[in-house]
């Protein structure tokens, strides 16, 4: 199986019996250790499916495909752009939430909860986004000012996300626009603090070269 980095083949190819599994993890170590991260899996021109097919595709033997084509960022560059796309969807949520709160209020509850399925998604991205950029190099959850406070707002975000939940599978759409347009936004709106200390946090990180 032949190897190739953002389009570039290498010199390098994998023979025998290794699964593409443990060639892959091989790979994204090395590529861990140059300081950037592996963004997209191509094998044989198709991506890496995040669904049941993917175990098997990568416990298949090497000689059973032709080549992976790995798409690999510097993990400095990544962790910035997330933290400020992050920041740019906080605010369209914070934007969105007196909207949706109305649509619940006047019962339009099909485009409501449609809206609300896509505004929860955007956040859940944002909590995984901001849980990724403030890890230490190794992946790991050590201590840090920026950690801490992700994970206080994530705290105080939880129980808000369990009312908005369990009003829902009640029925109760006044109790779901209560908590949008009032505990969920005055949540959202007093982000920027934080956002700013985990910018602050990477500015301390090597830029690419």
């Amino acid at each position: 199986m032949k190897i190739s980095l953002n389009d570039h083949e290498l010199e390098r190819s994998a023979e025998g019996e290794l699964t593409i599994g443990q060639v892959l993890d091989e790979l994204k170590e090395e590529i861990r250790r140059g300081g950037k991260v592996v963004t997209q899996v191509v094998i044989d021109g198709r991506e890496l499916p995040m669904n049941w097919q993917r175990n098997r595709l990568l416990a298949s033997k090497v000689k059973d495909a032709n080549r992976m084509n790995l798409l690999i960022e510097d993990a400095a560059r990544l962790k910035r752009q997330t933290v400020q796309d992050a920041g740019q969807l906080v605010q369209k949520l914070v934007r969105q939430s007196k909207p949706l709160g109305k649509k619940f209020r006047i019962g339009d509850e099909v485009t409501a909860n449609n809206d609300l399925a896509s505004y929860l998604e955007d956040l859940k991205w944002i909590l995984a986004g901001l849980d990724h950029t403030t890890r230490n190099g190794n992946g790991n959850h050590s201590s840090s000012p920026a950690r801490d406070g992700v994970i206080e707002k994530v705290n105080r975000l939880l129980p808000t996300l369990d009312r908005i939940y369990k009003a829902q599978a009640a029925g109760d759409y006044i109790a779901i626009a209560d908590e949008i347009e009032y505990d969920l936004y005055d949540e959202l709106n007093s982000w920027t603090p934080l956002f700013e200390e985990v910018q602050s946090s990477l500015d301390s990180l090597p830029q690419e070269k």
